[in-house]
This record gives structure tokens, sequence and C-alpha cells, in this order.
């Protein structure tokens, strides 16, 4: 079995309020981060310690039943995330206004295009306000008015956390979301800093042909 380091060396505090911006190529280590932080990738050396509880925008249409409608993976999804069917109830006319799949929500996902699976992960993913959200991209959510709509609903997501990490190669949405900037590059944190001065370093300093 091969073992590949995936993040290395890093030592961080992230205080009550913190909006954090994770800056890098792929593959520099800003997405093992966000997973270790969520708890599904667990550290080879060291520890992760999180306070609160954790909502994640990130793989959204992993876990969806393919062959069950729009409607029963609503209530697939309400369980995974520990609301009851009746909850769940209430929330259904949010989902579908949200979501504007209309009809659609009655057929099997599988019929589903790529954007309107999306739609539908996203509405079921943002239901649970959480004091950490860990966000892996939100550029790819489907067409520009539904993107509108996905960064008025993380930003009232946000404002009801204690903690914000956004992962993001879109300066405007780092800039629009996050203060404090963390530069990565080949597993490591190569820069700490106020999140435009981050950007400036990623571009000057890592970001060069």
């Amino acid at each position: 079995v091969s073992f590949v380091e995936g993040l290395k060396d890093i030592s961080l505090e992230v205080e009550h309020g913190s909006r954090l911006g994770l800056i890098g190529r792929n593959g520099a280590g800003k997405s093992t981060f966000l997973r270790l932080l969520a708890g599904i990738y667990q550290p080879s050396r060291g520890q992760v310690s999180l306070n609160g509880s954790v909502t994640t925008l990130f793989d959204l249409s992993l876990g969806m039943d393919e062959e069950a409608s729009g409607y029963e993976n609503m209530y697939i999804a309400g369980a995974l995330l520990g609301f009851s069917k009746s909850e769940m109830l209430e929330h259904v006319k949010e989902i579908e206004e949200f979501s504007e799949l209309g009809v659609a929500l009655g057929r099997s996902v599988k019929t589903y295009s790529a954007g309107m699976r999306v739609r539908l992960a996203f509405a079921l993913a943002t239901l649970r306000h959480s004091d950490i959200i860990l966000v892996d991209e939100i550029v790819g959510v489907g067409d520009t008015a539904f993107l509108h709509k996905a960064r008025l609903r993380v930003q009232k997501m946000m404002e009801r956390s204690s903690i914000f990490c956004l992962a993001s190669h879109a300066e405007f949405m780092l800039t629009d979301f996050c203060e404090r900037g963390l530069v990565f590059d080949r597993g490591m944190v190569v820069y700490d800093g106020p999140v435009k001065d981050a950007i400036d370093f990623y571009n000057e300093e890592i970001n060069v042909a």
C-alpha cells in the first residue's frame, strides 16, 4: 500500500468569528485540509480539534439515490442531517422554491442533468445551520441566476456561523466571504494573513509561470 503525504507541518488556531479563505493550486492541500476539519480524513500524526457542529458543502451529489425521486431524496438527506420526517415536511416548500425543479422532483434522480442534481443537492446541504461551515468551491453550482441565489444562501449561513472556511480559485468569492487567507503549496501553509494580501502573495509567488 502506497502512502502519499497530503499535508505537513501545519499548526493553526481558528478563532470564533473567523472567515477563512484557502488559496492554492489544484493538489496543493486545500481540499485535504477541509476534509480533515470535517472528520472525513484522520491525521496520520498530530490532531484536529473542533468545537461545534459542522456543515460541509463539497461533493454535493454524493450519496443521492439514483433510483429514488427528488422528493424521496429529500427525506433520505434529511435523515442523514438528523431531521425527522415531520421536520423535513416543513422544509419541502423551501426546497421546492430554492431548487426550482418543479415537477422534476417527482422523477428519479437518474433522469436529472448535472445542473439539476446540483440544485437539489445544494438546497438539501444548506438546510442545517451549524457552528462551522466548510465550503469547497461554490462557483460551479449551476447557471448565473442560481449561483447568485447560492451565494446569498451561503452568506446567510455564514452570518449565523461562528467559523466559515472556503476553498476557492475565484478571487471575488474569497474577498466577498473571507477576511483571513491561507496559501497552500505542496501540502504546506506558506502564507497566513489578510485575504487580499494572501491573494497577492499567491499570484506573485506561487501562481507564476
